[in-house]
């Protein structure tokens, strides 16, 4: 019976220490709450200077671990870039301390672009060459500033009542390229010529030499004197000749 009784106390103490030990706590900050560290600390440190920013992030984080429980601070700061826009790396450092004050950091870095956003000009429908343009053709939307084009047009009273030069697809951010003054006297065109002086006015007949738009200088025929003179274009019927 003693022998028995012995022999089970040994069986009984080698599944004991079979046992796994039990695992030790660990405080795991996800890579959400990672990035979302690294946005807050770029918000604060742009303020009014980052209404005109768009932080996008570029490649999620790590989790950070911790061995142990307690209570978790975070810090960031700007390891790799510039505020001012484009890519940045933001190293951000959790510090973990325990109940008996023993404090434990772990760090990580994430990766984020500042998008500088700009307003533009795009096209709502599709506009052909030589098409005059107007206010329902267009609306103002906020475009990364990286991928806007040279020349990109901001104000639509920039484009309204312009020409356009070349084929223009829906939703096309229009430059200033794609624009021009509209044609409003063509060659061959019968017009008026207009001589203002001191106390006088002289209007004649005339023909254009070439195309015009308004304010534009052009090549006219007097068809009285079948002299050539230029004048500046006034609307589509008249011409302007300096005194």
């Amino acid at each position: 019976m003693i022998v028995s009784l012995a022999r089970a106390l040994s069986i009984l103490l080698m599944a004991v220490l079979a046992l796994p030990a039990a695992a030790a706590p660990l405080t795991r900050l996800s890579a959400e709450v990672i990035a979302e560290v690294a946005r807050t600390w770029l918000t604060e440190r742009l303020g009014p200077d980052g209404d005109g920013l768009r932080i996008e992030l570029v490649a999620q984080p790590r989790d950070l671990v911790l061995p142990g429980d307690g209570h978790v601070t975070t810090a960031a700061s700007l390891q790799a870039g510039s505020l001012a826009g484009g890519p940045v790396t933001v190293l951000v450092e959790a510090t973990l301390t325990d109940p008996s004050g023993t404090r434990t950091s772990r760090s990580t870095t994430v990766a984020l672009r500042l998008n500088v956003d700009r307003d533009v000009v795009v096209a709502l429908r599709e506009l052909p060459r030589r098409v005059i343009v107007t206010a329902r053709d267009l609306r103002v939307e906020r475009r990364p500033a990286d991928r806007v084009p040279r020349g990109a047009v901001a104000d639509l009273q920039d484009a309204i009542g312009r020409e356009i030069t070349r084929p223009v697809a829906p939703g096309e951010v229009l430059t200033s390229s794609a624009l021009t003054t509209p044609i409003v006297m063509r060659r061959g065109a019968v017009v008026t010529l207009r001589l203002d002086g001191p106390g006088f006015r002289i209007n004649a007949r005339g023909v254009a030499s070439e195309d015009g738009a308004i304010g534009q200088s052009i090549r006219v025929v007097n068809q009285s004197s079948r002299r050539e003179l230029v004048g500046r274009v006034e609307d589509e019927r008249t011409v302007r000749i300096p005194f």
